[in-house]
């Protein structure tokens, strides 16, 4: 008799510690698929800033080589007027960029 009661409680020990362990690593997996998604999110993030930041660059280039014949040849050409606009539309496209993502981050921020 005392063996069958010894039995049951080490089954009931060991089915508690089978649910207690199950439970550790499913919340663990959570807390881990959770982390991906935020990783995934800001490596999104890094390729959309990394484009604009791109943008502006080229932007800029064309705007220095631009200014550099006007100089050289001593009068605004056709050249500066688009370098010029792309120059303020990249700006305004990365502007927009940092102004979405602040914008986000304070809506969920807790």
């Amino acid at each position: 008799m005392e063996n069958i009661i010894i039995i049951a409680i080490v089954g009931s020990f060991q089915a508690i510690a089978v649910a207690f362990i199950s439970g550790l690593f499913s919340r663990e997996a959570k807390t881990w698929k959770a982390e991906q998604l935020k990783a995934e999110k800001r490596a999104k993030l890094r390729v959309q800033e990394s484009i604009l930041s791109m943008k502006l660059m080229t932007a800029n280039t064309k705007l220095t080589v631009a200014t550099a014949i006007a100089v050289q040849e001593g009068k605004s050409n056709g050249k500066m007027s688009e370098a010029l606009a792309e120059a303020e539309k990249a700006e305004r496209e990365y502007r927009d960029f940092i102004n979405h993502i602040a914008t986000e981050q304070m809506a969920t921020d807790e």
